[in-house]
């Protein structure tokens, strides 16, 4: 089984792109590249619990994830290790995940990237100057943004 677990600012939303939450419109796109990748998806946020939930309601993509991992339910934050142990555990025994299956993190901050790779996940380092940086040994994956890795990946899961 492949899980899908995408930070949110930065990534899955960009945060200069809105002000309020009111501003956070769906993404008609997004959403149907979304809908087609049938994984497991969850969000995994340095942002609080309900910054995940308002901001997925806003884009309309609450159905679309099954669990929001964020730093007020959540003992430690990204990039700490104990953050992604945290998380990796939950996913294997709370969410019955297959310590087998494969776990694609995509995030748009390298430290991130390196706690995600360290156990063992596939990482996906989403930002705009992503030709600037050579290929470092955590960063599997490189994309400008969240929709290029998406056609990516609808094509090659």
């Amino acid at each position: 089984m492949i899980n899908l677990i995408f930070d949110l600012d930065d990534t899955l939303l960009m945060s200069k792109s809105y002000k309020t939450y009111n501003d956070i419109k769906p993404n008609k796109y997004l959403n149907m590249l979304l809908f087609t990748l049938k994984h497991n998806k969850f969000i995994y946020t340095n942002g609080t619990y309900g910054h995940g939930e308002n901001s997925l309601k806003h884009m309309n993509l609450t159905s679309q994830f099954k669990d929001i991992y964020a730093r007020d339910i959540i003992p430690y934050m990204k990039p700490d290790f104990r953050s992604f142990n945290h998380v990796r555990n939950s996913l294997l025994y709370i969410h019955d995940c297959d310590k087998n299956d494969k776990f694609i993190f995509f995030d748009d901050l390298i430290n991130n990237l390196k706690g995600a790779k360290n156990i063992g996940w596939t990482t996906v380092w989403i930002h705009p100057e992503y030709n600037n940086m050579d290929k470092a040994y955590y960063i599997d994956y490189k994309f400008k943004n969240i929709i290029d890795a998406l056609e990516y990946f609808k094509n090659n899961l």
